[in-house]
């Protein structure tokens, strides 16, 4: 009897975390509004904004405002879809002691990335794909928190951000004139 009620509660937590939604966040950082069709549906994205919306998982078709039709099967949790083919800079944001950075940094893989026309050696990745996976814990136009608690049994963390051109203008305007 308990093996049952075991199993029926565990059957229930696994159908509950398998979700048969996808998250979308349509992004726009340009100073247009952007039109984009998923399946029949109309969307349109002001400028420097984000919409966002579920979608069952499985293929669905997006028709850009350049008539470019894409067929996708969204298998993932989470999609940034990038209408205006815009470039994003994706970076590791290191939070701990400075005793533990050295230890963080000799764990990253360094390469040379252009981003906007600047080239940059770092632990950095620039996509500019229309249909991208999320794995970034903060995206274009969101805050990174300038302190987080750091779970106990760890020494430091990290977050992924990801920024658009002109965020990312702001903020070396801002390092540069000692703001940050």
């Amino acid at each position: 009897m308990k093996n049952l009620v075991l199993l029926s509660i565990l059957t229930i937590v696994f159908l509950i975390s398998c979700s048969d939604e996808v998250h979308l966040a349509i992004d726009n950082p340009s100073e247009f509004s952007i039109e984009v069709f998923i399946d029949t549906l109309k969307y349109t994205v002001p400028p420097k904004d984000v919409v966002r919306l579920e979608i069952p998982k499985g293929e669905h078709q997006l028709t850009l405002e350049n008539d470019n039709i894409i067929k996708h099967n969204f298998i993932h949790k989470a999609y940034m879809i990038n209408p205006s083919f815009s470039e994003y800079l994706l970076s590791d944001e290191y939070y701990g002691p400075k005793m533990y950075k050295n230890s963080y940094t000799s764990k990253l893989t360094n390469k040379e990335v252009t981003f906007i026309g600047m080239t940059m050696e770092g632990n950095y990745k620039v996509i500019s794909d229309v249909i991208n996976e999320v794995t970034w814990d903060y995206g274009p136009r969101e805050s990174i928190p300038k302190r987080i608690k750091i779970d106990e049994d760890k020494s430091y963390t990290s977050l992924i951000k990801a920024y658009d051109s002109d965020e990312f203008k702001e903020l070396i305007m801002s390092t540069h004139s000692g703001e940050e």
